[in-house]
């Protein structure tokens, strides 16, 4: 027997095996992934998607709803809202609205509602016609606005996006009056401990459009801070404070002869004359050092007040969360009757940048922002704005 042809056919025989195991490894894995294809239900034709249509029953219902959630966003009460019902309702009642100089329901059949919503004269038409048509978008509908020349009056058409009539399916009118008034407040933002925010953060926080104030660092070793600020011109007070012999860190002391301290408040005011004003820490409550010393800075250019003028906002959040709790602090004392408020708040530079992002949702509401200086000249021509202050924990 021939051993080398035998060896050599042996061969043979493997490579064809071999081959044929590939091809047939091949088949199967193609007819696995068709079958993987055809029952995964992620892919699948878009015509095999079924997209949930909403009746006009629901749609009747959503889409108040959602202009009620804009309208609220920018401080809009309830009450301001008025559901006229039927277009031929209105209708009746022209002639008694014509009398009253109010606006009449547009005159257009089958309306699904009718809404009459007054607003006052500082709320921005534009933007809510924007942030409406942009609520309605997710449902396929949109809105076409209309404002009167004359009072600024703003009319809403809403109709199916789908419809390439843009028949009108609702309509909106937005009307401005002098008789409502928002729950809003001037609010003053000053930033204490700014010396703590490393100095190219601080640089980029001062250079913000947004209107606050900062607290002039003091100490020694931050002289660095300190000169950032007043190169920055930004709205900056100073903070001294009242103690005894044992309080190192108080510029004024309950031994000091009324010389010496007299003459201290003489030179800050001349060293500091750009400030916007001192506030006067008094924790041991030393009178009536502490009265003669507010009294004494009034003789100058320099105002001094007591630090009872200010909200000492503290919480144990951070990040966003702590934004967010300053600004629901601001709400609630709205709520209460508050219009001049004076926040003594620490952030660091990322919490500055989240204020920067949310501070709009205020601004939307009617609440606005100025630095001390502005805020103590509005509170002068408008005392019983001031509500009694307290601080926050």
């Amino acid at each position: 027997m021939n051993f080398r042809k035998l060896t050599s056919l042996n061969g043979n025989t493997k490579v064809i095996v071999l081959c044929s195991l590939i091809v047939l490894f091949l088949v199967l894995f193609f007819f696995y992934r068709r079958a993987a294809v055809k029952n995964d239900p992620v892919v699948k034709e878009f015509s095999s998607v079924k997209v949930r249509t909403l009746s006009t029953d629901e749609l009747k219902k959503i889409i108040p709803a959602k202009i009620d959630s804009v309208v609220a966003l920018f401080g809009v009460k309830k009450e301001w809202i008025k559901e006229d019902g039927t277009v031929a309702e209105q209708d009746k009642q022209k002639s008694k609205k014509e009398k009253t100089k109010k606006p009449v329901t547009p005159l257009m059949p089958n309306l699904w509602f009718f809404r009459e919503i007054s607003i006052p004269k500082d709320v921005p038409a534009v933007e809510i016609n924007y942030e409406i048509s942009n609520s309605l978008y997710e449902i396929d509908f949109d809105c076409a606005g209309n404002e009167d020349p004359k009072n600024g009056n703003l009319l809403l058409n809403i109709y199916n996006k789908k419809d390439s009539s843009k028949k009108t399916m609702a309509a909106v009118q937005f009307v401005y009056t002098d008789k409502v008034k928002r729950d809003a407040a001037d609010v003053c933002l000053i930033l204490d401990r700014v010396e703590d925010i490393s100095q190219g953060n601080l640089e980029e926080v001062l250079k913000s459009p947004e209107k606050f104030s900062v607290v002039l660092p003091d100490i020694v070793d931050k002289i660095d801070a300190q000169t950032i600020v007043l190169d920055s011109k930004r709205d900056y007070l100073l903070f001294m404070n009242i103690g005894t012999d044992e309080d190192l860190t108080a510029e004024f002391k309950s031994d000091m002869r009324e010389k010496e301290w007299k003459s201290k408040v003489r030179s800050v005011c001349y060293e500091y004359d750009k400030a916007a004003g001192v506030i006067v820490l008094n924790p041991k409550k030393i009178f009536p050092l502490g009265s003669d010393i507010l009294t004494e800075f009034g003789l100058y250019n320099l105002k001094a007040y007591r630090d009872t003028v200010l909200i000492k906002f503290n919480s144990e959040e951070t990040g966003r969360r702590k934004i967010d709790a300053l600004f629901n602090d601001i709400n609630v004392r709205t709520q209460k009757g508050g219009r001049s408020m004076i926040y003594l708040v620490t952030l660091t530079a990322e919490e500055f940048g989240n204020y920067k992002e949310e501070i709009f949702k205020l601004k939307r509401k009617g609440f606005k922002f100025f630095t001390f200086t502005e805020i103590i000249r509005r509170r002068l021509k408008n005392p019983e704005t001031e509500i009694k202050q307290e601080i926050t924990g």
